[in-house]
């Protein structure tokens, strides 16, 4: 969980900051910062020794986080972040939503909203990659819908090894 930045510089390159970040005051810097790229982060898993690499990411790269502009001097207008390869053969990645959709928070639960429905499922027994993508899309949508509106709908995506399991 954190916050996702596309920096225009980059030609919208996704990269990641911690949930206590404060984004007006890193994005002048964060593309100086190798550790913060997502590009970097998934080349580190795909290269790894391990067999397979599940990862789930509850950060938004539309430009926005609860309706307002993470970049510095950009309008909070949704940007689309550059796609970024790895191995999809061993890694498969379960994302909040959509390239230009924002992630948004479950107060209630104390949760980003994903996050909440992803730990529910496992928890609930989904070891099955398509299964608890399935489930935490559906509930994860219906919730958005309900609680944001059509503004802030929320889809996950899945990219990569779906047929993985926990």
């Amino acid at each position: 969980n954190g916050h996702g930045i596309p920096v225009p510089s980059l030609r919208n390159a996704p990269y990641m900051l911690t949930s206590d970040s404060e984004p007006d005051f890193v994005a002048d810097f964060v593309a100086d910062e190798k550790f913060f790229s997502l590009e970097n982060f998934y080349s580190k898993l795909s290269d790894s020794k391990a067999n397979k690499v599940i990862a789930v990411v509850d950060s938004c790269f539309s430009g926005v986080t609860d309706g307002k502009a993470v970049l510095k001097g950009v309008a909070a207008a949704r940007v689309i972040p550059k796609l970024i390869k790895f191995n999809q053969d061993k890694m498969v990645v379960l994302s909040a939503g959509k390239r230009h959709q924002y992630s948004n928070g479950y107060n209630q639960k104390g949760h980003r909203l994903f996050s909440f429905y992803i730990m529910k499922n496992i928890l609930e027994g989904n070891n099955d990659i398509k299964t608890l993508y399935k489930n935490s899309k559906s509930q994860t949508y219906d919730t958005s819908l309900e609680e944001y509106g059509d503004l802030r709908v929320q889809e996950p995506s899945i990219v990569g090894n779906f047929g993985l399991s926990l």
